[in-house]
């Protein structure tokens, strides 16, 4: 099913695609949670907050001065995954939660943004800059080590979105002027561009765990 705040007129079936500014995140373990997105005119962007599933009681996650956007549960309510600038350029972090302990994630590049973290939570998928191109890329959060795998060799691609089965990624990126969504295998190997009657979409999203 896809996430609230979605379309999914002319996509395939479990597809959506997000609407409005900021990002959502649904908790998997924490029943009746997610998380938006909010402008905060103490960092002069935005803070994730916690809030009901009927959209009231926010709370603050974060207590940063910096900008934390993009903010996505693990599938089992755990950790939260952010994008975050308060180490001088948007990088990715981890919080467990209860709101606690923050670790960065990324530190390969100086830009990282747009977190996804599969339904087993071993891989994230993010976009990583390179130059002046946009790339969807993995990590291995199980080994760490890891360097990041660019997956795409196109240069305009925007929020990855994993599969119940956590075997594909669908993204967004563009094709002779076009926002187009695709899908990819974990490897890279096998590439499809999804059929649609809408254009220009962006911001793909898969329905949370299959729910």
């Amino acid at each position: 099913m896809p996430a609230a705040g979605t379309v999914t007129s002319g996509l395939p079936a479990g597809l959506g695609v997000r609407q409005g500014r900021g990002s959502t995140g649904w908790s998997g373990g924490r029943s009746g949670l997610r998380t938006e997105t909010r402008d905060d005119t103490d960092s002069n962007g935005g803070t994730p907050v916690f809030i009901d599933r009927n959209g009231d009681n926010p709370r603050r996650i974060t207590t940063s001065q910096a900008i934390d956007t993009e903010a996505q549960f693990t599938s089992d309510g755990r950790f939260l995954y952010f994008t975050s600038d308060r180490g001088g350029s948007p990088q990715i972090y981890r919080m467990s939660v209860p709101p606690g302990k923050v670790e960065r994630v990324t530190f390969s590049g100086s830009y990282n943004i747009s977190p996804a973290v599969s339904p087993d939570a071993k891989t994230l998928a993010f976009i990583a800059r390179s130059g002046n191109t946009f790339r969807l890329s993995t990590l291995d959060l199980t080994n760490p080590g890891a360097q990041p795998v660019a997956l795409t060799d196109t240069s305009d691609d925007e929020h990855p979105s994993f599969a119940p089965n956590g075997r594909l990624l669908i993204y967004a990126t563009r094709v002779q002027g076009r926002s187009v969504l695709m899908t990819t295998t974990l490897d890279g190997k096998i590439k499809a561009r999804l059929p649609s009657t809408t254009a220009d979409l962006r911001e793909p999203v898969w329905g949370p765990y299959g729910r």
